[in-house]
C-alpha cells in the first residue's frame, strides 16, 4: 500500500473517531443478522470436535465491527443465497478471531475483551496452534464457498496474507520508526479485514466491482483509524501497569505523535513508571493532541466521505 495518499477528512468533527462510533450505534438495527453469524460461527467450529472449546471464545463476543460493515454495505434486492451471506462473514470473523490468538501470544496479553485471554486459559503453544488451524480451515472453507468467483477468492486470500504481513510489520517498529511505517503496518494489519468486508458486503450484494473497490477504500481507511484509537485508548487506564502498550514499551501511534511533535524524550515513552504515564496521559487529553492527530490521519486515510 502507498502511504503518500492525501485525504479529506470533511464533515468530521474535532477527533475523527466519531465514525467508529456512528458505525457502532448501527449495531442494534443489525442484530439478528448478528446472532446469525454467530450461529454460523458455532456450526464451523463445532465441526471438529478437538476445538470446540475454542466457540466460547468467539460466539457472542466481541463487537462484530467487520460483520456490522458488512451488513451496512449489503444490498438486500440482490438475489443471493442465505448461506453464501452469512458464513461468508462468518468464516471472516472466525479469521479476525484466529489473528487474535497469535497477537496476543506475541504480546503476551493476559486479558482480552475483559476475560483472561485465550492463551492464559490453554496456554501459548496451544493458541499458536489452534490459530493455524482456523485459519487453514477457513481458507479452505471460504475456497469452496467462492470457487466459482476469481474476484472474490482473490480479495479474500490477499486480505489474509496483507493481514499477517501487518502484524509482522508491528513487530519490527522501533523508536526510531517513522509514523509512515506505523499508518504501513496498521493499514496491513489492522485496515485488510475492514477492506474485505466493505468490498464483499458491496460485491456480493450488487456485482458492482467499482462500487465494491470504493467502499473497500472506505474499510482500508477505517482500519486505520480504529487502530489509531484503540493505540490511544491503551493510555486510558488509570495505572501504568494496565497499559500493555506502555508497559511492554510498544511503539504505537500515540508514541510517534508525543515523540516528533511534543519532544517528549523517549526515556519517558518506553520506561514505565506512573510519573512518566499520567505525563503522558495529560498531554494525550490536551486539544493540541486533538488537532495533531486529526492533522495526521487527514493525511493518510484516503478521499472518501467518512462523515
Amino acid at each position: 500500500m502507498q502511504t503518500n495518499i492525501t485525504v479529506k477528512l470533511e464533515g468530521l468533527n474535532k477527533m475523527p473517531f466519531r465514525v467508529i462510533d456512528k458505525i457502532l450505534a448501527k449495531r442494534p438495527q443489525y442484530s439478528e443478522e448478528l446472532n446469525i453469524v454467530d450461529l454460523y460461527i458455532e456450526h464451523f467450529i463445532s465441526k471438529d470436535c478437538n476445538i470446540q472449546f475454542a466457540s466460547n471464545f468467539i460466539v457472542g463476543k466481541g463487537k462484530r465491527i467487520r460483520s456490522i460493515l458488512y451488513f451496512h454495505f449489503w444490498n438486500n434486492d440482490h438475489d443471493i443465497s442465505e448461506d453464501i451471506k452469512y458464513k461468508t462473514i462468518a468464516l471472516i470473523e472466525v479469521i479476525h478471531f484466529a489473528s487474535l490468538l497469535h497477537d496476543d501470544v506475541v504480546d503476551n496479553n493476559t486479558v482480552r475483551r475483559n476475560e483472561d485471554s485465550f492463551m492464559v486459559k490453554y496456554g501459548k503453544k496451544i493458541s499458536i496452534l489452534v490459530g493455524d488451524l482456523l485459519i487453514s480451515k477457513v481458507i479452505n472453507e471460504f475456497l469452496k464457498l467462492h470457487y466459482q468467483d476469481r474476484i472474490v477468492v482473490n480479495q479474500f486470500l490477499k486480505a489474509c496474507s496483507s493481514t499477517a504481513y501487518g502484524g509482522y510489520l508491528e513487530q519490527t517498529l522501533d523508536k526510531e520508526s517513522t509514523l509512515d511505517q506505523y499508518i504501513r503496518a496498521s493499514s496491513l494489519k489492522t485496515g485488510s479485514l475492514f477492506k474485505l468486508c466493505c468490498f464483499l458486503g458491496t460485491y456480493l450484494s450488487t456485482s458492482d466491482f467499482a462500487k465494491a473497490k470504493k467502499l473497500a477504500t472506505y474499510g482500508l481507511c477505517f482500519g486505520i483509524i480504529f487502530q489509531t484509537q484503540n493505540d490511544i485508548n491503551c493510555y486510558k487506564f488509570r495505572k501504568f501497569e494496565s497499559s500493555e502498550d506502555y508497559t511492554q514499551g510498544t511503539i504505537t501511534f500515540p508514541v510517534i505523535v508525543l515523540r516528533d511533535h511534543f519532544e517528549v524524550k523517549q526515556e519517558q515513552l518506553i520506561c514505565p513508571n506512573q510519573k512518566n504515564y499520567e505525563k503522558i496521559q495529560t498531554m494525550i487529553d490536551t486539544d493540541d493532541f486533538s488537532d495533531i492527530t486529526k492533522f495526521i490521519l487527514s493525511k493518510y486515510v484516503c478521499g472518501v466521505d467518512l462523515a
